[in-house]
């Protein structure tokens, strides 16, 4: 365990980090957005005719968002680490793996509640981390505190919905990829370079 040090400048030790990656990691969102998106669109275009090839590449995009918070917890500097990231990694990959494996008639109602708390997980974590970064005075945290609250939306509404046959999935699916694209596209416009 780190002990914390009055004399350490950790908001500078995070922007300092944030715009070495920066770059890097705004075009990882920009690309990461767009497969979203379009996986999104292609789900709520095709609903049952090429649903198998949707659902896998659906399971792949989830999959890869689960990865990427694993990726952000551990290169998360130690005072801003979340632990939710881990708890949204898991839901993403579990979710990703029964898209590939379980067929749509046992997981609709199971899928559409794990998108839900995955979304208010999200949403949770990305209101949190923005009032952490805003504690330490860093500039620029509207988009994150954006995207958080519009996860939670979603996952209200999919709460609120029913949830009883395999197209509502679809839909659900859909929504639920086009309004996490949306928020990497957010989040990833509102990169800017930060200073003190």
């Amino acid at each position: 365990m780190r002990f914390y040090d009055s004399d350490f400048d950790y908001a500078q030790e995070i922007i300092d980090n944030w715009n070495n990656g920066r770059k890097r990691m705004r075009t990882f969102y920009f690309i990461l957005a767009a497969l979203l998106i379009l996986a999104g669109i292609a789900t709520a275009a095709f609903p049952t005719g090429v649903f198998a090839v949707i659902q896998y590449l659906a399971a792949i995009a989830v999959i890869a968002v689960g990865i990427w918070h694993f990726v952000t917890y551990s290169s998360t500097t130690y005072y801003f680490k979340d632990s939710m990231h881990i708890i949204s990694g898991i839901l993403n990959i579990l979710i990703g793996i029964m898209l590939f494996i379980m067929p749509v008639a046992l997981t609709v109602q199971v899928i559409t509640f794990m998108l839900a708390f995955l979304l208010i997980f999200n949403g949770a974590q990305k209101l949190s981390f923005a009032s952490r970064l805003r504690y330490f005075r860093v500039p620029h945290t509207g988009s994150l505190t954006f995207s958080g609250v519009l996860n939670i939306i979603l996952a209200v509404i999919f709460l609120l919905l029913p949830f009883m046959s395999a197209l509502a999935l679809n839909y659900i699916l859909a929504a639920y990829l086009l309004i996490t694209g949306i928020a990497f596209l957010i989040e990833a416009l509102g990169m800017h370079k930060l200073s003190l």
